[in-house]
């Protein structure tokens, strides 16, 4: 705990000298996602802002019981931000002490994001029986960056990863990650994900036509993280198991989104509880809208570590 009159300010630098590994991000999101199911979380959806065409601002909120935490983090989309030089997500993130409501800390809204959404599907990952050889990535940004780090470093079992990007250039440096496995510039979406045990489609803008995932292998995991963007409608039909992260908001964002998507089976949470049994073979969809449970739980162990090891600067505030 720090000082009464102490915020202590984290920016990208800070946060990424604190070295998290990708097993203590996955660990911890889990744990939330063991809380949500036992009922301890308060995540409402979250509102959006649109303030100019092709943008969102999300105000997302959430209380986690069990660790008691609780946290905000205010964040933008902007597509045009590309043509000016600036990244597509910028915001904060507010860590507040649940017991009296001061402000904790402050974080750059922009790599908790990158991070905690990686992070989530490696929740995924852990809960899904499947096989993990041949990973497709369709968009080459941010995320899949983050993406292929976490699947690298979690699952060394991958043996090759394809990549699509409306400028391959984009889609050489994603894979110069991979190292030595077999990488792939591939020359289409489809081409791409064809018999991939993972598809992850990672997109800021609607891909045409988008994937039916009908080409992946017949038991892949399908990891759509950019709402329906990259994905048909059809891909959820032709999953044996269709879940996503939180019931609420999907309800909450179906007049704007998913539009032909049909109903979920269940939440993320219910299978980190059990109590959403994930079958073996078919193909299994997880689409994770993004919440602000996640942020807060990963928010609370990059303060944790950062006043462990001295990492961050203090501001008095108020």
């Amino acid at each position: 705990m720090t000082a009464a009159n102490n915020l202590l300010v984290l920016g990208r630098d800070e946060l990424v000298s604190l070295e998290v590994k990708w097993t203590d991000v996955v660990d911890v999101l889990e744990d939330a996602f063991r809380q949500k199911a036992q009922g301890l979380v308060q995540n409402p959806p979250k509102p959006a802002l649109h303030p100019r065409p092709d943008s969102f601002i999300n105000a997302m909120p959430a209380y986690l019981g069990g660790a008691d935490r609780a946290g905000l983090k205010w964040i933008a989309g902007y597509e045009s931000n590309r043509a000016k030089g600036l990244a597509y997500i910028n915001g904060i993130f507010v860590l507040t002490e649940a017991e009296t409501g001061r402000s904790l800390a402050i974080m750059d809204g922009g790599w908790i994001t990158e991070m905690r959404t990686a992070g989530v599907s490696g929740v995924v990952l852990r809960q899904v029986p499947m096989a993990r050889r041949t990973v497709a990535i369709v968009g080459a940004g941010a995320q899949a960056r983050r993406h292929l780090e976490m699947l690298l470093e979690l699952h060394p079992s991958v043996e090759e990863v394809r990549a699509f990007d409306a400028v391959p250039a984009a889609s050489e440096t994603l894979l110069a990650l991979a190292g030595a496995r077999r990488r792939v510039v591939a020359t289409s979406p489809v081409a791409a994900i064809e018999g991939a045990d993972l598809v992850i489609t990672a997109l800021t803008t609607m891909l045409s036509p988008r994937l039916t995932c009908d080409e992946a292998a017949p038991h892949a995991v399908l990891l759509p993280v950019d709402y329906e963007v990259g994905m048909d409608p059809r891909a959820s039909e032709g999953a044996v198991l269709y879940a996503v992260d939180d019931l609420g908001q999907y309800q909450a964002n179906a007049a704007e989104h998913f539009e032909g998507y049909r109903e979920p089976d269940g939440e993320l949470a219910d299978v980190v509880a059990g109590t959403l049994p994930v079958p073996s073979s078919g193909r299994r969809m997880f689409l994770n809208m993004g919440i602000a449970m996640d942020d807060v739980a990963f928010g609370a162990l990059c303060y944790e570590r950062a006043l462990a090891q001295g990492v961050g600067r203090t501001i008095a505030f108020p």
